[in-house]
């Protein structure tokens, strides 16, 4: 009995490092299994996607590495001096707006004087093109501000109205005359 009884301890044994042995090696060939699927996914993404350059052509911008090279100065020019366009600050006008806000049943009444800041040596082309336009352009105005948040109405710097103006009407004059905004006596009244 003695060697049946160390025979089945034996066999118990032999069990009990099967199974251990198998869930050990399994958990390898899962973690194989894984590690080959990231590793496939990301050679598709690298050979499928478009690169920086592609991306940047795309986005109709240049790459970071070529904005870098763009970004210093001319060697002929001394370094630290900025090469600026002299420009004009020219009046477009003042703007009387009221705007219902539907959500909180309310009405604004939004004033402002605007004006805009032109290159010196396109502000003759810049007023003849504003007074063929002039009508579309305050349109434009008020569609902006009307169609404004008040978040944006309260920002500090009136920043995404400017850049909507600046967009909207360089985009209608057909050149980027236009190269900033600047509100002067604004101010808005919720009624």
């Amino acid at each position: 009995m003695s060697q049946n009884t160390s025979a089945e301890s034996v066999a118990q044994q032999t069990d009990q490092t099967v199974p251990s042995t198998r869930g050990v090696l399994g958990k390898i060939l899962v973690g194989l299994f894984l590690m080959g699927v990231v590793l496939a996914e990301c050679l598709i993404v690298y050979l499928f996607l478009p690169g920086e350059v592609e991306t940047a052509a795309l986005a109709g911008g240049s790459s970071p590495s070529e904005q870098n090279a763009s970004s210093f100065p001319p060697t002929s020019e001394p370094i630290g001096l900025e090469v600026t366009v002299p420009q004009v600050e020219v009046d477009l006008g003042e703007f009387t707006i009221t705007s219902y806000q539907p959500i909180s049943n309310t009405t604004l009444r939004i004033d402002f004087h605007l004006y805009g800041t032109v290159a010196t040596e396109d502000h003759k082309q810049f007023q003849e093109a504003l007074q063929a336009n002039i009508h579309r352009f305050r349109d434009q105005i008020i569609v902006i501000v009307r169609s404004a948040e008040l978040t944006d109405l309260t920002d500090a710097g009136l920043g995404l109205i400017k850049r909507k103006i600046l967009e909207k009407t360089n985009a209608l004059l057909g050149k980027r005359y236009l190269k900033a905004v600047i509100f002067s006596d604004f101010s808005f009244v919720e009624q």
